[in-house]
């Protein structure tokens, strides 16, 4: 029985993996490189293993990348920091965690990524709405539903199922590919 569910879900993995779209990739890569070679932030957002998901996201990027003096990308993961995002919550409504948040730190130019199964995380949906209203590049990697966080993104990427695990275990095989990949571009210009 678990051999048989495991086929599956493994088929199903290649088959969303194969489905993506590597030039949509390159196009996150590229406004990713632009950001850090511009002082630009990004901030990542998600709910639940998306938010794990965003902490992962600003862990490779922000650490990830770099080779020896490399310049730096200003990576952040809204849902880090536990004080701040329980008292918005609270305070005044879990929809509006991510949005506070930009409140306080977003320039204009700066990028939003967005992960999310359903493409309808209404916190995530909102802080790209904000961040589009304010100048922001918004960037969204949602499942197969696409959502509203489809038209909020100046750059959607589309894993094309609707199974929660093989969704977020493509979240980080994108961050996996682009970060490895920037950190071999940094290595070239170190030498």
């Amino acid at each position: 029985m678990f051999k048989s569910f495991y086929r599956n879900y493994l088929h199903e993995f290649m088959e969303a993996l194969r489905g993506l779209d590597v030039g949509t990739q390159e196009k996150i890569m590229n406004e990713l490189e632009s950001a850090r070679q511009e002082g630009r932030q990004v901030f990542v957002i998600g709910n639940g293993g998306s938010a794990a998901s965003s902490a992962h996201w600003a862990c490779d990027f922000g650490k990830g990348i770099n080779v020896g003096e490399s310049k730096r990308l200003r990576v952040f993961s809204l849902i880090d920091n536990v004080a701040l995002g329980t008292a918005l919550s609270n305070d005044i409504t879990y929809d509006e965690v991510f949005t506070e948040q930009l409140k306080n730190y977003l320039n204009p130019g700066d990028v939003i990524i967005g992960l999310s199964v359903s493409g309808n995380s209404e916190n995530v949906v909102r802080a790209l709405a904000y961040g589009k209203k304010h100048g922001a590049r918004t960037i969204s990697i949602i499942g197969n539903a696409r959502g509203r966080m489809a038209e909020l993104a100046d750059i959607p990427l589309v894993v094309e199922s609707g199974n929660y695990g093989i969704v977020e275990d493509i979240h980080m095989f994108i961050a996996h590919v682009i970060s490895q990949y920037m950190r071999r571009q940094s290595a070239k210009a170190a030498n």
